[in-house]
């Protein structure tokens, strides 16, 4: 049992966390289901993903049970084990797909870094972020310290990483980390309004919006224009442009199909 399930509904995927044991750590099962969630999520119809973790925590980072338990080979193993966690956040952000990060409680550690991959992000009043590896003498290994920076600005990214200490959910709204705070039992209704938002929007722009504003951070404003220009042309052949301007004229919710 991985503690992983996968679920379907409404046009999203939701892929949930529970192994409240250890408050939803992850272990080699665990980021294999991860994967195999997120990878599914396009050939089964999903037009967002949703990763939520449950029983009061989002995810406390690697399990280090499972760490201690292979004795000699320790480093070996958690060179496998960062390898198959990158190999997850790669998933994520390459995804065509929007993905949100539904966090209640702790986010701590590749559990941090497995939110900031996701490209929304809605917290309840008692979730916390915390990059808390300078602690036990690491650093931030799951894209951490490159997302950071990017979300939050270099001077509260360098507080956050080189001190190790919690950024709670008042201070993540304040900082945009967080699109929105609700209480703990609105978080999957706030997050299901949110999803219904992005599956009834057209796939082909969401997509393509995904895609510009993630790889404009690498690139010149002459390049990211020059693709904003090709994908632009794209969505203005679209059956979905069409529907869209044809649905605002006649003044109803337009259908989209991502054609």
């Amino acid at each position: 049992m991985s503690g992983v399930s996968v679920e379907d509904r409404g046009g999203a995927r939701w892929i949930t966390l529970d192994r409240p044991d250890c408050r939803n750590a992850l272990d080699p099962d665990v980021l294999g289901a991860l994967r195999a969630g997120v990878d599914g999520a396009v050939p089964a119809g999903a037009r967002a993903i949703v990763i939520v973790g449950r029983s009061g925590a989002f995810c406390s980072g690697a399990d280090l049970r499972y760490a201690i338990a292979q004795g000699p080979e320790l480093i070996a193993s958690v060179e496998t084990h960062l390898a198959h966690f990158q190999d997850l956040v790669r998933a994520i952000v390459s995804s065509p797909l929007p993905t949100i990060a539904a966090v209640d409680g702790v986010a701590y550690g590749f559990g941090c870094d497995l939110a900031l991959a996701c490209d929304l992000r809605v917290a309840t009043s008692r979730a916390y972020f915390q990059e808390g590896f300078v602690r036990i003498g690491l650093i931030p290994d799951g894209g951490g310290t490159w997302m950071l920076p990017h979300l939050i600005g270099l001077s509260k990214a360098l507080e956050l990483t080189l001190l190790g200490e919690k950024l709670d959910a008042a201070s993540a709204l304040h900082f945009g980390l967080v699109a929105k705070v609700v209480a703990p039992d609105e978080l999957d209704a706030a997050v299901t309004a949110m999803a219904d938002k992005l599956v009834n929007g057209p796939p082909l722009a969401i997509g393509h919006i995904k895609r510009l504003v993630r790889s404009g951070l690498s690139k010149s404003f002459d390049e990211a224009f020059r693709d904003e220009g090709r994908a632009q042309t794209e969505c203005l052949r679209s059956q979905d442009c069409i529907e869209g301007i044809t649905a605002f004229f006649q003044k109803r919710p337009a259908v989209f199909t991502g054609r």
